[in-house]
């Protein structure tokens, strides 16, 4: 079998992919020409992996990836340039799903080698993390949560990937139960005491997914022992100011998907001296404004229902002050000086007005004397009571 995917050299010695070059044969013993120019022509350049997904490569590397006479190291190769153009754009991930990628990717998790494996795994990673790739895709056999499952204890980078895999595929009570009866929680808790940051992370971010609106998963997280702690207590660690963001926010996530979930009471130190000053932090203008949406609507959520919860909200850091600050983007500076800045500004302003809307329908929802407080804040009254409207009609 001989492969024929054509490249010409430029003048930098790099490859090019056009229909005018020259042909150039694949074959199973030429893995180190394969590394060298294939691999490398495509690496950070769209252009150039359209260019080779046009030219027919997606189904000769898959050709090459599943036979058992190319060698391993080869067919690793293949996974690897096969996740390159998957980070390209969503057309790329749309014609790879049209070439049946993932049926041949997940046939490779049944191979021996780990580092083919590992290659197999981040690819997939990358293809399911795409927005146009269907969830449902990943579980269409029963066999292959059972068997991810089973490699979280091969290696860091199989815990991360797989981790992330599930994340972003459980979209729903029905993915949640798949993977709760296939033993999610039990194979991923001790995952959070990993040495590795982006395992703790991916562990985290699957638990939150988990966790979110289902009390099953919720009243399990209360019980489970990881090195001698509850998990809520290390979701509490992950909370402190010195730990990431990004882990703060996430931890923060949990524990209101717990609480919502009657897993722990609205009146637990956790919940009122750790978690809810937490988000309030993440309304900060100092924070990022992905993370201050994110912030304020986990805050919504988690006082949505609760008097007392609300009570102290409104009286933690200004919060009520701080929310106004959400209502001035794009800024009149950012159009300015920084055109990206207003850009970026602009893609979010939407975003922020409808996270500050959320949480102060839920501060607002029981008690009439933070309904006033608001009302004299910086927001125009007949926005309040116009959203307010809209959310209990």
């Amino acid at each position: 079998i001989c492969c024929l995917v054509h490249f010409p050299k430029t003048q930098n010695a790099m490859w090019a992919v056009h229909s005018s070059s020259v042909q150039f044969l694949l074959l199973p013993h030429q893995v180190s020409i394969f590394r060298r120019d294939m691999k490398n022509a495509v690496i950070g350049n769209n252009k150039q992996k359209a260019n080779l997904i046009v030219l027919g490569a997606v189904p000769r590397l898959l050709y090459l990836l599943q036979q058992e006479s190319s060698s391993t190291e080869l067919r690793t190769e293949c996974a690897v340039v096969l996740g390159s153009l998957a980070m390209g754009t969503e057309n790329n991930v749309k014609s790879l799903l049209d070439c049946h990628i993932i049926p041949a990717l997940l046939q490779g998790l049944l191979s021996p080698d780990l580092k083919f494996i590992e290659a197999c795994l981040r690819c997939l990673r990358t293809i399911f993390i795409s927005p146009v790739t269907p969830e449902d895709l990943l579980y269409t056999d029963a066999t292959v949560i059972s068997h991810l499952m089973a490699l979280l204890s091969r290696s860091r980078y199989t815990q991360e990937y797989i981790c992330q895999i599930f994340s972003h595929c459980c979209k729903g009570p029905d993915h949640q139960t798949i993977l709760f009866n296939h033993g999610a929680v039990q194979n991923i808790a001790h995952l959070l005491v990993s040495t590795s940051y982006k395992v703790r992370m991916q562990a985290l971010k699957c638990f939150s997914v988990l966790a979110f609106e289902n009390p099953q998963v919720s009243m399990t997280l209360v019980n489970v022992l990881v090195d001698g702690e509850l998990l809520p207590q290390i979701f509490v660690k992950m909370l402190q100011r010195d730990k990431p963001i990004e882990m703060q926010l996430t931890s923060a996530k949990c524990l209101t998907s717990m609480c919502r979930a009657g897993a722990i009471r609205t009146d637990d130190s956790c919940i009122i001296l750790k978690t809810l000053p937490c988000l309030v932090r993440m309304c900060s203008k100092e924070r990022l404004l992905e993370e201050r949406v994110e912030g304020a609507e986990t805050l919504a959520y988690l006082i949505e229902t609760d008097v007392e919860l609300q009570r102290i909200a409104s009286i933690t850091d200004h919060l009520i002050v701080m929310l106004a600050d959400y209502f001035k983007y794009p800024s009149s500076v950012s159009a300015i000086t920084d055109i990206k800045r207003l850009d970026h500004d602009l893609k979010h302003a939407h975003e922020l007005r409808q996270a500050a809307f959320k949480l102060y329908a839920s501060l607002g929802a029981n008690d009439e004397d933070i309904r006033k407080k608001v009302s004299l804040g910086e927001i125009p009254p007949c926005i309040l009571l116009w959203h307010w409207g809209k959310t209990y009609l």
